[in-house]
């Protein structure tokens, strides 16, 4: 009998990380985690690290009389601000434009954990990566034209890099897709690191 590979499962929201997903032909559900992200630790990679590995778990404990094979991606992605500060997401516009200020003109950190969990026997694979960004210097009439088209709400940073927010960047080291949300080249090896030709196949017969 063929073994066939697990029933994927995104535990967030975000159509960004959906996007990411799809674009290489791995069918998955969304089931968003829902959960309360305020954690206790010393650093922004354990932050990410905890927050990714709560959502995934949480979502693997809630549908787990529902399938008897599956994985779970948990991802949560942060900002570290010019002067080392944790920026997550804004709570309103006035909020992101202090965000968008703090960042104009200077070179900032955008950290994505990433977890995954492959149940029933709840192997966890998890990593922080790090991607840097640098802003060009913005007028206060460039924020509040990116602030007008609404693309900051939900977003670590008040910025979406596949959007507009691209206009803002003159320079990124590191991974692209990690700024995006998703670090898509970790996900895509961790699979096929666990799952070999199973994960290939699955991909290949869906493009």
């Amino acid at each position: 009998m063929t073994e066939s590979f697990p029933q994927f499962i995104l535990a967030s929201n975000s159509p960004a990380r959906a996007r990411v997903l799809s674009q290489i032909n791995l069918e998955y559900l969304i089931i968003p985690s829902q959960i309360d992200e305020m954690v206790s630790v010393k650093t922004p990679e354990s932050y990410v690290t905890e927050l990714s590995i709560k959502k995934a778990k949480t979502v693997g404990s809630r549908i787990k009389s529902e399938y008897r094979r599956y994985i779970v991606l948990g991802c949560d992605t942060i900002v570290i601000d010019p002067l080392k500060q944790i920026i997550g997401k804004p709570k309103d516009r006035r909020h992101a434009k202090q965000m968008l200020k703090s960042l104009s003109g200077n070179c900032h950190q955008v950290l994505t954990g990433c977890t995954i969990v492959v149940y029933p026997l709840q192997e966890i694979y998890k990593q922080v990566i790090s991607t840097e960004v640098e802003f060009r210097h913005l007028s206060s009439n460039e924020i509040e034209f990116y602030l007008n088209h609404n693309e900051w709400i939900g977003k670590a940073g008040a910025y979406a890099i596949q959007g507009l927010g691209s206009l803002l960047i003159t320079e990124i080291r590191g991974d692209y897709y990690n700024v995006v949300g998703l670090p898509v080249h970790w996900v895509w090896q961790t699979l096929l690191n666990h799952f070999g030709d199973v994960f290939l196949k699955t991909v290949e017969k869906k493009g």
